[in-house]
């Protein structure tokens, strides 16, 4: 297994805190809507599937990422650990936050719709909890999903990321705000944190399309990623089947691509990937096979059970009597002089 790369130290970093020997990656992006998301998790699950230990990290008040990767809206979240009252406690709520997903060593740290950005009170806080609990005991990877913009939130997360990668659509707006981005990163975070790579998403194959893509490779030379990931109806279909890409959509041109640039981020064998990727989902559909053959022998058995049983016993009615033969009842109050009794003929 190939070992991942020690992280770079940002000058702010404390001189007293271990380096964190585990391959920290920010997702990021001023606007939403661009596949940060589906990125966060699709590579979570590919690194997983392949054999890593990896942590996913919502930081987004939206919390699709704890949706996506079906974990449930669980406490302690994200925002715990940001209002932990010392580093101490809050590596304890990071630890303990993270949660098991729908696949194997991939966990996630759920967010909260109550996530804001007056949660943090030390934009150094993730970097610091990284080190504190010793994050490569458990992971080789970390994930962090942002929300769009650039507040302190997003600040916690770059200072402890050693790489940024960015989804984007591909328009002028896309290509311009990108271009903001990296200048503001330059400013508030020098060459440190810049922008790692660049991911082209939902292309078509249209000129348009490949006219941006050679102007956001002209614009950013070497960051731009060599795959483009397709437009592709089948992540509308995921979330709401709770499906997993690499193990339910295999065939889809998206798993495709998705896996050709997982390669490419984080620099890992191909054929390895592939071979792991196919094993795993093998294991995946024969539990599941299994797991639907057992219930349907339970069901079976249930069934059969129920019709040995004899029906249950319905209590006897009592037995009416014959209406013809009910005598009606005389009223036996007085009579007025020269009344009519109900029996008298009219």
């Amino acid at each position: 297994m190939r070992m991942p790369q020690r992280p770079r130290r940002h000058p702010h970093h404390s001189k007293t805190l271990p380096v964190v020997v585990v391959k920290i990656v920010s997702v990021l992006n001023y606007k939403g809507g661009v596949g940060k998301t589906t990125l966060s998790a699709c590579a979570g699950q590919a690194l997983a599937l392949t054999g890593y230990r990896v942590l996913a990290i919502d930081n987004d008040p939206q919390h699709n990422l704890t949706a996506m990767l079906g974990a449930g809206l669980h406490k302690p979240t994200i925002r715990d650990v940001y209002h932990a009252t010392s580093i101490g406690l809050a590596s304890q709520q990071l630890l303990k936050s993270a949660r098991k997903t729908n696949v194997a060593n991939l966990h996630v740290v759920p967010s909260t719709g109550e996530l804001c950005a007056n949660d943090i009170k030390d934009p150094l806080v993730l970097q610091k909890c990284f080190a504190y609990s010793r994050l490569e005991r458990f992971y080789d990877y970390a994930i962090i999903d942002n929300s769009p913009g650039m507040d302190i939130l997003q600040e916690a997360a770059i200072l402890a990321s050693n790489e940024i990668f960015v989804p984007t659509e591909l328009s002028q707006f896309a290509l311009d705000g990108i271009s903001e981005m990296q200048d503001l990163l330059s400013r508030r975070f020098g060459d440190e944190h810049a922008i790692s790579r660049i991911i082209p998403n939902f292309y078509r194959s249209i000129k348009a399309h490949d006219t941006f893509i050679r102007a956001f490779t002209e614009r950013f030379p070497g960051k731009v990623t060599a795959t483009w990931i397709p437009f592709d109806s089948v992540f509308d279909t995921l979330v709401k089947e709770k499906k997993i890409l690499f193990v339910h959509r295999l065939s889809s041109r998206a798993a495709a691509f998705y896996l050709k640039l997982v390669h490419e981020l984080f620099n890992l064998d191909e054929e390895t990937t592939w071979n792991m990727v196919m094993s795993r989902r093998k294991e995946r559909l024969t539990s599941e096979a299994t797991q639907r053959l057992v219930k349907l022998r339970q069901d079976a058995k249930d069934l059969s059970a129920a019709a040995k049983r004899p029906p249950p016993e319905v209590p006897r009615q009592p037995d009416l009597p014959d209406p013809r033969e009910i005598t009606p009842a005389v009223d036996s109050a007085p009579v007025p002089n020269g009344a009519m009794t109900p029996l008298e003929p009219v």
